[in-house]
């Protein structure tokens, strides 16, 4: 059963990882879901209480938001920045974090 759960896990995508944000005292993480990346979570949280002050989710075609451990998800917009791979993602993501915080 442990090996079932650990071979859906890596077919539903990647670990996270941290992308750059220069708020002391907030982390922005990134975990992708699937669709070649297309479909993916990035999360601001607190560093030290962890939580959370927006997020972020694609979902293969359009991206919703959520602002605030409360907040309800809206659509954000009918598209999700840098779509895919590429070095750019992590800033197009980073830029619409900050959008929808007001930063």
């Amino acid at each position: 059963m442990a090996m079932f759960a650990s071979g859906a896990q890596a077919a539903g995508g990647t670990g996270g990882y941290t992308l750059p944000w220069s708020t002391p005292g907030e982390v922005l993480e990134y975990r992708s879901c699937g669709c070649g990346d297309s479909c993916w979570v990035a999360e601001l949280r607190n560093a030290r209480t962890k939580a959370l002050k927006g997020r972020l989710r694609c979902d293969c075609e359009r991206l919703h938001a959520t602002v605030g451990p409360k907040g309800k998800e809206r659509a954000q917009a009918a598209s999700c920045p840098a779509g895919g791979d590429g070095v750019e993602k992590p800033r197009a993501i980073r830029e619409a974090m900050e959008r929808l915080l007001h930063r």
